[in-house]
């Protein structure tokens, strides 16, 4: 299966248009359409833009694996040990400030004269929409 026939059968899957997905890549419809044609395929900078769009890797957009069988990492909670409770609020509010992964919810315990910060990010969450940059 070659790339263009993989993101047609992506995007009816997830019941978009051509029109939807040109307009969530900022390319034109024309550029989809020629891709899910045949006509050309994507630039190589545009595939870690569709794979995060479709939920898949580039390698699955290339026909190299199946994505039904991947395993996806969706969330993660981790743990520091910081000098103080300031330190670890400060940690907490970087990590409010990034986009990706995002911070779901964090907690700060005292241990003695250290503080602990335990942070959870997802992965997975709101990705939907999301506009991304490319060059034309």
């Amino acid at each position: 299966m070659d790339i263009g026939r993989i993101i047609k059968e992506l995007r009816r899957k997830r019941g978009v248009t051509q029109e939807e997905l040109a307009e969530a890549l900022r390319v034109s419809v024309q550029t989809v359409s020629r891709w899910e044609n045949g006509v050309n395929a994507p630039d190589l900078s545009m595939l870690p833009q569709l794979a995060v769009y479709f939920g898949v890797t580039a390698d699955y957009l290339l026909g190299l694996e199946r994505n039904d069988t991947m395993a996806k990492l969706l969330k993660t909670v981790e743990t520091f040990e910081l000098a103080s409770e300031r330190e670890a609020e400060e940690m907490a509010l970087k990590f409010k400030g990034e986009k990706f992964p995002v911070l779901k919810d964090y907690k700060i315990t005292a241990d003695g004269d250290k503080a602990i910060l335990e942070v959870t990010k997802e992965f997975n969450s709101e990705l939907e929409g999301m506009r991304f940059n490319s060059p034309q």
